[in-house]
């Protein structure tokens, strides 16, 4: 098959190459010619070697020490090529998932998954929007989880008032699972997403570049959760005079600091870094809610899969696209990804220029020949 792969972290590493089609490992596992995927920032991240001790780890633990060549891809939407005898999909399915970053990723003619980490892909979704939706989105579902807002829950009684800061991939995800769920969200956003944000129901958006934008915040509380999709992390929570009881956010310096004195050293001074931000932000929470500050992370739960089906199906969860490159393309998405504020997914569609991949991978086996 062809692949975009990395040899070493670092700009400049990422090839298009010939490589191997992965083969089932477990009865469990489901074999997927990718059509989409997506670029999540992780995948920019990850190319700097952002997280890679941790990865690392996690392969080691699974009875793998192979770090490179590495492929990216968190997401994507293809067909079951082939399907494993536990597995719940059959050959020629039309199917959604997500791999965790320890494992090679859907930036290639073919991905293998685990079966819980796919499921067949909504109708209501185009290839590309069904490629650029499951990693947001899951993470979406495990913040919410995490905010004791878990997703798919029935409305309450009492609606709880949630401020969502930012409107990317996970943003637009989270908060299209809040108002399904009754919530009242007000979103901090920039100007140009405002009219985005009230027309998925945010009952307020808030310009972040405004002048009076930290006095809205504050007055537009107290917050049952903040959920930061923002990048701000967990040191924003005390710095404000806003009231709330949690505060959520997906920035977390675990991986970061594992990077830089271990896993195990990493992890301490993470767990350490977590607690002085609770205590930073009690001022602004009730005793009763500890601990104040939460982090939250990407987390394939095949039920969390199956709601956001039935949520896309029933026109209640839907995916922005900014801009799909062919599979050739992938050096000129990447760019595009590192420069930020995209507004909406990236994604690399591999059915445009099929026939180009089968000729290069005829040029590289008469090379090597």
């Amino acid at each position: 098959m062809s692949a975009w792969r990395v040899h070493a972290y670092g700009r400049g590493e990422l090839r298009l190459e010939a490589a191997r089609v992965p083969a089932l490992r477990t009865p469990a596992d489901v074999l997927v010619r990718v059509r989409a995927a997506s670029l999540n920032p992780l995948d920019v991240a990850m190319m700097d070697g952002y997280g890679a001790r941790i990865f690392n780890t996690l392969r080691k633990l699974e009875g793998s020490d192979v770090e490179f060549p590495l492929v990216l891809g968190r997401d994507f939407v293809g067909e079951v090529e082939i399907a494993g005898a536990h597995s719940r999909l059959r050959r020629g399915d039309r199917v959604w998932g997500v791999v965790p970053p320890h494992r090679q990723g859907a930036h290639a003619e073919y991905v293998l998954v685990r079966d819980s980490s796919a499921g067949p892909a909504p109708r209501a979704l185009s290839d590309l929007q069904a490629g650029g939706a499951l990693y947001a989105a899951l993470t979406a579902c495990s913040a919410l989880r995490v905010a004791g807002l878990p997703p798919g829950a029935p409305p309450r009684r009492r609606a709880p008032r949630v401020l969502l800061l930012g409107l990317g991939g996970v943003g637009h995800a989270a908060l299209q699972l809040l108002v399904y769920s009754g919530a009242q969200v007000v979103v901090g956003c920039s100007d140009d997403l405002r009219e985005t944000a009230t027309s998925l129901g945010a009952v307020a958006a808030l310009d972040r570049n405004a002048s009076d934008y930290d006095r809205l915040l504050e007055e537009s509380g107290p917050y049952e959760v903040i959920l930061d999709c923002a990048g701000l992390g967990g040191a924003e929570a005390g710095a404000r005079r806003w009231r709330f009881s949690r505060y959520v956010t997906l920035s977390s310096p675990l991986l970061r600091e594992a990077d830089a004195r271990g896993v195990l050293a990493g992890a301490a001074r993470a767990a350490a870094e977590l607690a002085l931000q609770s205590a930073r932000a009690a001022p602004a929470a009730p005793a009763a809610c500890l601990p104040h500050v939460r982090w939250a992370y990407f987390l394939p739960l095949a039920d969390d899969i199956e709601l956001l089906r039935r949520l896309a199906e029933n026109q209640k969860f839907s995916v922005q696209v900014e801009r799909a490159y062919a599979w050739r393309e992938a050096a000129a998405a990447f760019e595009r990804a590192r420069e930020g504020r995209a507004r909406g997914k990236l994604l690399l569609d591999w059915r445009r220029g099929e026939g180009a991949i089968n000729d290069l991978l005829y040029m590289r086996v008469s090379f090597e020949t």
